[in-house]
């Protein structure tokens, strides 16, 4: 916690959860046993409490709550999953606008909530920018994706352009082309989120127990910290990219690394070179994932998707001049060239699990009562709200709208897709990584131009084949 502490802008000046409270001690007997004190777990636990507020719920966590992907990231609260155009171009129409209700929904509910439990977390939402601003492929990229929406019957208000003109009133950036805006997006610090969530849990009577590894899961059953068996009714695996106690998530998620920079606190004249409107959202209109917001106590926060360790094996420590941070800097200077590596005051990475074809889920088997959720791909903050609302439903026999979405599973986990054996992830990582990076270097930098339209196609054929 104390070097985490250190690189992270999210809990710099936060308490430590796990100081507050004395630890409870177990029980042998659970209604509910959660895996993980993440955001899915913290997410379903509320939920779980609200519509069963007699049951006894215990979270165990291996580490510290939001020690994960849920304490790492870059803030972004987006109203979407992973894959949502092909998903609701897939459903009737009858179906269409009750699917997109919940998406953009999930900003507005988890507003909605921090209000009500009085959870400060900086939440602002000022929508997000995905910006066109440096090569002419990243216009035709913006344009394609526009018109992958436009498919799926999206509304116009949910996603559309936003000219030269209008994307200079929140961006500054060289070669600006344009950009598409998006209201279904906040920011907020998640570590204030996650030590909100566990602050009002407590309250409620949820056991949380932090430095508490699962080592074993069966039906109904755990084994957890010094071989203390636990029994329990239901069991939620919210492990994310952490290696699952539970054989059936094998080979479902693969984890990859989300490495984040954020600069200084900066001055006026310097929002007005950088990023203008508070509490923005923005990325690159790339291949390569980036994504940035302007917090709300005045630093730039920026990150980009970063590698993938042999073996689909986690990573939570980083040192500061870990090569990691390249990423995400080099795109920084390449977006706003006023900053520079002195600018940088924290750096911190960590794993997110991805699904394969970038779907994420959320299923229950009746039979062993089992639920699980994950494989976000980045949407986690927003999206563990709604689906930790509907393994609740799940789990306690709700039949709703969310859990008739097509990213759930009713029955075991077995339904999902595997990710192919090694080393297949690791040289498509590796080889697509490169590709996406060599294209936006020769784009960016003008550099040999004859090789620029064959790696631009290439590019485009193996980010399709990523889904």
């Amino acid at each position: 916690m104390p070097r985490l502490r250190e690189s992270c802008l999210w809990w710099r000046d936060l308490p430590a959860s796990e100081q507050q409270h004395p630890p409870d001690s177990i029980k042998s007997h659970y209604d509910v046993a959660v895996i993980g004190a993440g955001y899915t777990g913290l997410w379903t636990a509320c939920f779980l409490k609200q519509l069963k507020p007699d049951w006894r719920i215990a979270i165990f966590e291996q580490n510290h709550a939001g020690y994960g992907a849920s304490g790492r990231n870059g803030g972004w609260l987006i109203g979407g999953v992973a894959g949502q155009e092909d998903w609701l171009a897939a459903l009737p129409e009858s179906e269409q606008s009750q699917s997109r209700e919940l998406l953009y929904g999930i900003v507005e509910s988890v507003k909605a909530f921090c209000r009500k439990q009085q959870i400060d977390c900086d939440l602002n939402h000022a929508g997000v920018l995905y910006a066109a601003a440096r090569y002419s492929e990243q216009s035709n990229i913006a344009h394609q994706w526009l018109d992958e929406i436009r498919a799926s019957n999206q509304p116009e208000s949910a996603f559309h352009w936003l000219s030269r003109t209008d994307t200079e009133q929140h961006l500054h950036m060289p070669g600006l082309m344009g950009g598409i805006y998006s209201p279904h997006c906040a920011t907020l610090n998640p570590a204030k989120l996650v030590l909100g969530l566990v602050d009002m849990l407590r309250k409620t009577g949820v056991h949380i127990f932090e430095q508490t590894p699962v080592h074993s899961v069966a039906p109904r059953h755990l084994i957890v910290k010094d071989q203390q068996p636990v029994s329990c009714e239901h069991i939620v695996v919210a492990s994310e990219a952490f290696p699952s106690a539970w054989s059936g998530l094998k080979r479902k998620r693969l984890p990859v690394f989300s490495n984040v920079i954020a600069t200084r606190a900066l001055s006026a004249p310097e929002w007005q070179q950088t990023v203008k409107t508070p509490g923005l959202a923005f990325s690159d209109v790339c291949r390569s994932v980036t994504y940035g917001q302007r917090s709300t106590d005045g630093h730039l926060v920026f990150g980009a998707r970063g590698g993938y360790q042999f073996g689909g094996k986690a990573r939570f420590e980083f040192g500061a001049d870990d090569p990691a941070f390249k990423a995400p800097l080099t795109y920084l200077q390449r977006l706003f060239p006023s900053l520079s590596p002195d600018d940088i005051d924290y750096r911190w990475a960590g794993s997110l699990a991805v699904s394969r074809r970038f779907r994420p889920f959320a299923g229950y088997d009746q039979d062993s009562g089992i639920a699980y959720a994950g494989g976000y791909g980045g949407e986690g903050v927003g999206a563990s709200h709604l689906f930790g609302r509907t393994l609740a439903d799940l789990i306690t026999g709700h039949q709703t709208s969310r859990t008739r979405q097509p990213w759930v599973v009713q029955g075991p986990a077995s339904t999902l897709s595997n990710w192919e054996a090694e080393p297949l992830p690791w040289l498509g990582y590796q080889t697509i990584g490169k590709i996406l990076a060599l294209e936006d270097w020769l784009c960016h930098e003008r550099r040999l131009p004859w090789l620029q339209k064959p790696v631009i196609q290439l590019s485009r054929t193996l980010s399709k084949l990523l889904h």
